[in-house]
């Protein structure tokens, strides 16, 4: 086919076809910010409402924390009373159990002349004066203080036969021991 149209009508018909793409493409972007446009004010409504439903939830659960603020007052004025019991409780001296302790480690044939326990006791160096039948007993008697968790630095003041006290305790030993804190406890 010839092509006999004029060039000034070609360069017409070929304006007009780009003006029908612009036409198309001006039509495609303005959809396309109409729909963007739709798009964001739905996302800022969705927003608005997720905004509105935090704050309603914020007010209740803050209605909430308050009812509940006597009740965390109580708790914590437990918990004071708790810790004070338990450093009490800490510091607690059993006497019976260090009581019931000697006298597991006493030998048969040994006896305590006296014990006299309080809370300065625990810690420092105490003298006890133990009379035995036997030189064997009274040895035992410091090998079993010495062996036991109950007492530290367990040695010999004087070891002595013939009491004033007793015929049937002839032998009078003294022992220095330190009881021992956690003894008590």
């Amino acid at each position: 086919m010839i092509n006999l149209l004029p060039d000034s009508t070609k360069r017409e018909i070929r304006a007009a076809r780009t003006n029908v793409v612009l036409r198309r493409y001006v039509i495609v972007l303005a959809a396309a910010m109409i729909f963007l446009a739709t798009v964001g004010y739905g996302v800022y409504v969705v927003l608005m409402d997720t905004q509105t439903s935090a704050e309603n939830t914020l007010k209740d659960n803050q209605a909430k924390a308050s009812s509940y603020l006597t009740s965390k007052n109580q708790v914590a004025s437990f918990q004071a009373s708790l810790a004070t019991a338990k450093a009490t409780l800490d510091k607690e001296v059993r006497y019976s159990k260090v009581i019931t302790g000697i006298a597991a480690l006493m030998p048969t044939g040994a006896v305590l002349d006296s014990l006299n326990l309080s809370t300065t006791s625990f810690g420092t160096p105490t003298t006890l004066t133990v009379y035995a039948k036997t030189t064997t007993a009274a040895l035992a008697v410091k090998d079993n203080f010495q062996s036991s968790p109950l007492f530290s630095n367990v040695a010999f003041v004087s070891l002595s036969s013939a009491s004033q006290q007793s015929k049937d305790y002839p032998i009078t030993a003294t022992l220095s021991v330190t009881i021992n804190r956690g003894a008590a406890q």
